[in-house]
């Protein structure tokens, strides 16, 4: 646990570096509020540092290097210098409150990598994946970086989140195995303390900071009955444990403590069949460093700049940003700029005039979003075909108008009424009673008000995507994702402002929901990370030395040794030669969420084929993932050799993995064939990599 604190300490030098930095010009854009906006200088830098990086990258002005970093580094810090040379007053700084507020995000920080070190492995869920993004981005000079899953094709998917991780990880000196951990906790952080003073600046810090960090939803309900396994979802009224049994407080704290022990946390997440509708407490548990985790700090900054700031410019920037790390809260948080222009008309002024202007603004933000997305989007193809209809009517099925997609009369799935209220009803009671008793909050009512849409909308529309069951449940998750942030700051808002008016009908009917929605992350921490019993240490991979030891020697030389090896076997005389291509490796390809792609994910060196269904998902068709996993099936079982050195010349595969997943899956396997197309490199017990030649 000491070595853990150094570790912390040092990732935090550099978080406070790019925070640092990037505050003379978080100031400029914060100058009204309390604190210059100190506790998103952090989210400012990591936006601006890591798009100078990857613009330098990707036109090939500078590879990825500490170099290019340093450059965004002094070109951030001169930017804040240049705008703030005249403002004498954005000189003066309250340092007793900045000193405080960087305590505060230590002790954020410090609390969550405790926490993450008593289940630190990366492994699970998308943890496989998002590790690889980030592998092949610390691999990369140039962007954009190289599929690990699909070798010869660069990332079809929203990176620049993993590319934040990935310049911090560089800037910090610290290994990814470290760094991927720290990550979430630095989210966390970000989050606690940034809607913190979201929360501070519009009225109640603490709260708000808690409900967009903390909360879940409703469905904890069933922690007081007897619950229900797997899908089959019941009504809690219909399982027993009415409130009339509790039997007062002592009662009511025994089911609890009943609940914990039979009561899935995930399902809070997976309740409405065939969706997915996550929320940030969930995210900080499962610890997932996916997209929609990696873009809070920049969400809640560009709601902070919709609280109070005019800078057109910087929000079309930041727009930008939040398209290439999750692609839909582009759109989104777009979407929400345009609608508080025209909730700010006045109703005295010619509507023909302000419409003018409102295109001018919207023209202005659209246009930097553009272009600052523009390096992502030359390379990016979206997987998504179209708007669908939700519940088409019979005679328009199987049709198309427009951008609408009408899908067979099958693709109809409605929220019961009662299940949807259970996930979202706390906070819209929370937003019409703000609007009944505070009319004149415009900003908060219209961001309830988008976030109320955002939850309904997947009720009529979904994205459609390659599922077929699951086909609106990303579209949920996205915006549901979006709507439960506002949602949390706007319920801080309202609960805070009934507190002080003394509005006892509403806190009583209230409180039995805040109760409901505080005590998910207890459920959550203590099945997840087994009651904080057990410190682990804050590194990810003593499962993998533990249960698959001998590849993890293989994962470890291959990191430190492929380069040189490339050069050695590059000829059939063994004669040293000089590396000119990125090496290839074949790996058992395998489902997702499983262990199958383990190599090319924790070294970043691409596999033909890694996670079919991910590939499918990204690449848009299962028709270009089946000849792949054929021809990785041929690599292993075939005796032809012939045939297998024409698909390892095709890939240009320069080594081939044999260990514990690969003896597994082929039954057949013809490992005999790899010393006559190569040689032996590196053996760990039964784990062997074969370096083949090069024609």
């Amino acid at each position: 646990m000491g070595s853990d604190f150094w570790i912390v300490l040092q990732w935090w030098g550099s978080l406070f570096l790019v925070g640092a930095i990037a505050y003379p010009f978080t100031k400029k854009l914060f100058s009204s509020w309390f604190d210059h906006g100190y506790l998103f200088s952090k989210a400012v830098g990591m936006a601006t540092v890591t798009w100078i990086v990857y613009v330098l990258g990707t036109v090939r002005v500078m590879p990825f290097s500490v170099a290019s970093i340093g450059v965004g580094l002094v070109v951030v810090f001169l930017l804040g210098l240049a705008i703030n040379f005249k403002n004498k007053e954005s000189r003066n700084s309250k340092f007793i409150i900045l000193f405080l507020e960087e305590l505060f995000f230590l002790a954020a920080l410090l609390f969550w990598s405790w926490v993450k070190a008593h289940e630190p492995s990366i492994r699970g869920l998308e943890k496989f994946m998002d590790f690889g993004f980030m592998q092949s981005i610390l691999n990369s000079s140039y962007f954009p970086p190289a599929d690990m899953w699909y070798a010869g094709s660069p990332i079809n998917y929203y990176y620049f989140g993993h590319l934040v991780v990935a310049v911090l990880t560089r800037l910090s000196g610290l290994d990814l195995a470290y760094t991927f951990n720290l990550m979430l906790a630095t989210i966390f952080a970000l989050t606690l303390t940034m809607s913190f003073s979201i929360g501070k600046q519009i009225g109640g810090g603490m709260l708000t900071a808690f409900l967009v960090t903390m909360a879940g939803n409703m469905q904890t309900i069933y922690a007081f009955t007897k619950g229900y396994t797997g899908e089959n979802v019941r009504p809690f009224w219909e399982l027993g444990w009415g409130i009339g049994e509790f039997g007062g407080f002592r009662g009511f704290w025994g089911k609890l403590g009943e609940g914990m022990n039979t009561y899935w946390y995930a399902n809070a997440t997976r309740f409405i069949p065939f969706t997915i509708h996550e929320f940030p407490s969930y995210s900080f548990v499962v610890s997932d460093v996916h997209g929609h985790v990696l873009s809070i700090p920049f969400v809640l900054l560009a709601i902070a700049m919709l609280i109070k700031n005019s800078n057109l410019v910087f929000y079309g920037f930041l727009v930008g940003v939040l398209l290439m790390t999750n692609a839909l809260d582009g759109p989104i948080y777009f979407a929400l700029f345009a609608l508080l222009l025209f909730v700010s008309h006045e109703s005295n002024g010619s509507y023909g005039s302000y419409a003018k202007t409102v295109g001018k603004v919207l023209g202005v933000v659209g246009l930097t979003a553009v272009v600052t997305s523009l390096p992502f989007l030359i390379h990016f193809k979206s997987f998504v075909t179209g708007v669908a209809v939700n519940c088409p009517p019979s005679f328009l099925a199987n049709t198309k108008f427009g951008p609408l997609i009408f899908e067979g009369v099958e693709k109809c799935q409605i929220s019961p009424l009662w299940m949807w209220w259970l996930l979202w009803g706390f906070f819209v009671y929370c937003g019409f009673w703000l609007i009944y008793t505070n009319r004149t909050q415009k900003l908060l009512i219209a961001f309830f008000l988008f976030a109320l849409a955002l939850v309904i909308v997947p009720e009529f529309f979904y994205f459609k995507d390659i599922y077929p069951a699951h086909f609106r449940s990303n579209t949920m998750f996205k915006l549901g994702y979006e709507a439960f942030i506002l949602f949390s700051i706007v319920s801080g808002y309202a609960i805070i402002k009934a507190i002080r008016g003394k509005r006892k009908l509403f806190l009583l009917i209230l409180l039995p929901q805040l109760i409901l929605v505080s005590i998910f992350p207890i459920f959550a921490v203590r099945s997840y990370f087994n009651s904080l019993k057990t410190y682990q240490g804050i590194e990810g991979f003593g499962w993998m030395r533990r249960e698959y030891p001998e590849d993890w020697e293989a994962i470890k030389w291959m990191k430190t040794n492929v380069s040189s090896v490339t050069c050695q076997v590059s000829r059939k005389d063994m004669i040293h030669d000089t590396c000119t291509m990125t090496p290839v490796l074949a790996e058992a390809d395998g489902d997702s969420y499983t262990d199958y792609g383990r190599f090319s994910s924790f070294t970043g060196i691409p596999t033909i084929i890694g996670w079919p269904v991910h590939e499918w998902l990204w690449r848009g068709s299962y028709d270009v993932v089946v000849p792949r996993r054929e021809e990785v099936r041929t690599i292993y079982e075939s005796e032809d050799i012939e045939s297998t050195r024409m698909i390892l010349d095709t890939y240009k595969v320069r080594f081939i993995v044999v260990g514990k997943l690969e003896r597994e899956k082929y039954k057949s396997l013809a490992e005999w064939k790899f010393s006559q197309l190569g040689a032996e490199v590196f053996r760990s017990g039964s784990t062997v990599i074969y370096a083949t030649y090069q024609p």
